[in-house]
């Protein structure tokens, strides 16, 4: 049983790989993996940035939106500051999203929930009306911008390469440093941390403001991509967000969200999509699947957590 609670996401994820690769011979391929792993990048720093948030204690639901908003802000400045110059401006404006998120939840005393609903509402229409609802293309000519999005260091990807650079340094964070460490500290008991000497309402509002700059870290890397900022279609982000995170606190049978168990996550479920499109799987089999594995894996976490006392209902 307990080899099972350790190592069973694993052994899932192993066995569906082989059952897709008996499928299809084009599955288990070097292109395909390429294809998973590019397509997977932005829902992959969004949900990197949300386990932060999670392990906090609290929920973050504006992370989408936050993508859209800075994609929408890069591309309208570049023509202006240059792309560098953009860039560092929209991750500005995602941090001052997730400060506010953090503030409201920390001193005023709002559920993250609400909050965050509240500020995706408020973003949704500030995007629509400076956009008119249009898309805002990026020049052509900004190679520099668009190499971040489109180029390639060998068969990899440069947004893998960004990925993997996030993921190394949010891992030493959590694991390495007081930050990973006092936020943990707050999600799992925050009186307890209180009483300890932390401050619990700066590392909460730290761990929104850490969601908000890896949703704009995809905003920039969306807009590369894509050579263009949509107005829409950043809330998609959102549930496979959640269901990356919870699915990812069961690996090695931690029971709590963690970094590497979200980016196992994240790559369980585009690996899982991109079979499901082998083998012939309609569209709409993929949102059954998500919502599915939200479900299960909550329940898992709670069979992994089932000694303590559930308290939250939010």
């Amino acid at each position: 049983m307990r080899f099972l609670r350790r190592w069973g996401t694993i052994i899932v994820l192993v066995m569906a790989a082989v059952g897709f690769s008996i499928a299809s011979p084009y599955f288990a391929t070097v292109s395909n993996l390429n294809n998973i792993l590019f397509s997977m990048i932005v829902s992959a720093l969004v949900s990197l940035g949300l386990t932060w948030v999670v392990i906090s204690g609290s929920f973050d639901l504006s992370i989408g939106l936050t993508v859209t908003t800075s994609s929408i802000l890069v591309a309208f400045l570049i023509p202006i500051l240059g792309p560098w110059a953009a860039i560092a401006v929209a991750l500005v404006a995602a941090c001052l999203i997730g400060a506010v998120n953090g503030i409201l939840v920390t001193y005023g005393r709002l559920s993250g929930i609400v909050v965050t609903l509240g500020v995706m509402f408020v973003l949704s229409g500030i995007n629509i009306f400076i956009t008119g609802g249009y898309q805002v293309p990026v020049g052509y000519d900004e190679t520099a911008f668009l190499y971040l999005g489109q180029g390639k260091l060998g068969i990899i990807g440069v947004p893998v390469l960004i990925l993997l650079a996030v993921f190394l340094v949010a891992l030493i964070a959590a694991t390495r440093t007081r930050i990973g460490h006092y936020i943990a500290a707050v999600g799992d008991n925050p009186m307890a941390a209180f009483y300890s000497g932390i401050n619990v309402y700066r590392w909460v509002i730290l761990a929104f403001i850490l969601s908000a700059l890896m949703s704009g870290i995809a905003g920039v890397i969306v807009t590369s991509i894509s050579s263009s900022a949509q107005p829409v279609g950043g809330e998609g982000y959102l549930l496979e967000a959640f269901a990356a995170v919870f699915l990812g606190a069961t690996v090695l049978g931690k029971g709590k969200p963690h970094l590497l168990g979200t980016l196992v996550g994240v790559f369980f479920l585009y690996m899982v999509d991109s079979g499901m499109n082998m083998v012939g799987f309609p569209f709409a089999a993929r949102h059954i699947f998500q919502g599915l594995v939200l479900i299960i894996a909550v329940g898992a976490n709670a069979l992994l957590n089932r000694e303590e006392v559930h308290l939250k209902f939010i």
